[in-house]
């Protein structure tokens, strides 16, 4: 049934067959990349916004994201570029493609101390019994995704690292330098336009911040959430050494 589905998905979009560059964005959840999906999948050079939750391994994985993305979307008449972002170490992502693939890889990483009570708030809302509802279970998730981040780094030919922060809080230049990094013809810019799964199932966020369509400077305080059962030092430590070495 998949087989007759991408069959038909190629019929309709013959373009798909084209050599589109890869932009990986390999990050951890709740770390603004709903909000910089939206704002390259906006832009005329770059098709797709949101998670696909599915590994890659090779060439063929690069084919099965186009018919993937091109069920439910139309590839834009000008793009070059097929955006994905990998959140989760249970989806593989091989070294040797990112380096083969003439990928363009964005790496980015938000504090913990932000990232633990808003991946928390996230999983209370969408499925309460999930171990990620608990400080502990979200921790396990940040502490292995980091280590995850800095030894992948180590293998790739290049990569951009930016802070996860700096996307509202110094948008200007954080879209500055990721467009002249990918190489974009035209400038990114922080209104972004709101996608057929934007807000949906496993896409993406869910808070309902996107429906702005633009970048908003203003986050959730989470200077009273209690994370008292965990070693806030140790884990700003990891932090502190994962974006040092990320950075070298």
């Amino acid at each position: 049934m998949e087989s007759f589905t991408h069959l038909r998905t190629l019929l309709k979009q013959p373009r798909l067959l084209r050599r589109y560059q890869p932009i990986f964005l390999l990050s951890h959840m709740r770390a603004n990349t709903s909000l910089i999906g939206h704002i390259l999948g906006s832009h005329p050079q770059i098709n797709g916004y949101y998670e696909q939750h599915i590994g890659y391994y090779s060439w063929r994985s690069l084919i099965r994201q186009k018919l993937i993305y091109c069920n439910q979307h139309s590839l834009k008449v000008k793009s070059m570029f097929m955006f994905d972002k990998v959140l989760h170490n249970e989806h593989f992502v091989s070294p040797v493609l990112l380096n083969s693939a003439n990928s363009k890889v964005l790496i980015s990483i938000r504090r913990p101390e932000t990232t633990i009570p808003s991946v928390i708030n996230l999983y209370k809302k969408v499925d309460p019994t999930h171990i990620f509802c608990t400080v502990e279970g979200a921790t396990d998730y940040y502490v292995k995704r980091l280590h995850y981040l800095a030894d992948i780094c180590k293998k790739l030919d290049s990569y951009y690292y930016y802070d996860a922060e700096q996307l509202r809080d110094d948008t200007a230049m954080c879209l500055s330098k990721i467009a002249d990094y990918l190489g974009l013809t035209t400038a990114l810019s922080s209104e972004f336009k709101t996608q057929i799964l934007t807000g949906v199932g496993n896409a993406g966020d869910h808070s309902g911040n996107l429906n702005a369509a633009k970048v908003k400077k203003e986050t959730t305080d989470y200077s009273d959430f209690d994370l008292t059962s965990i070693d806030i030092n140790s884990l700003t430590k990891i932090y502190d050494d994962t974006v040092r070495g990320i950075k070298i």
